[in-house]
């Protein structure tokens, strides 16, 4: 089992770890020292144990607010991605029934009602095409907050 010496707040830690995460602990340390630092700035020189209680808390509630807001923009992608379910159904739908009208009725069924009905498919069509750019967008927003 590796030991480690870590740096935390000006002080020095010797801890053990499992192979293989020395870089994961590496990098907790790493945050955890900045914010110790960042306590012993504003609050000066205190205990250890004060000073690191301090830097847990920050980084809890750092932590808490960014799983807010991961759960938030989960929620806003699943109402989008139904909301593309719902316009993928939608555009089918219409498409199947200018499909069928068109196939069963040509003869009877005037240019102008034909017409109207593409209209509405490419409607849907396009309704679709912006409500996948939203999700898009969304999920290209989930990327960059990782």
């Amino acid at each position: 089992m590796p030991d480690l010496m870590l740096e935390i707040g000006g002080r020095v830690f010797e801890v053990a770890c499992e192979p293989g995460q020395e870089q994961s602990l590496h990098r907790a340390a790493r945050m955890l020292d900045v914010e110790a630092n960042r306590v012993n700035d504003a609050v000066g020189r205190s205990t250890e144990k004060r000073t690191l209680l301090l830097a847990g808390l920050m980084l809890a509630d750092t932590t808490t607010a960014l799983e807010d807001r991961l759960a938030a923009t989960e929620d806003r992608l699943r109402h989008a991605e139904e909301r593309v379910r719902i316009a993928e159904a939608k555009s089918a739908m219409l498409a199947a029934n200018a499909l069928k009208m068109e196939t069963e009725a040509t003869h009877r069924m005037s240019s102008t009602d034909i017409d109207r009905l593409r209209k509405d498919h490419e409607a849907a069509v396009s309704t679709l095409t912006r409500v996948l750019s939203e999700v898009n967008a969304v999920a290209d927003g989930v990327s960059q907050d990782d």
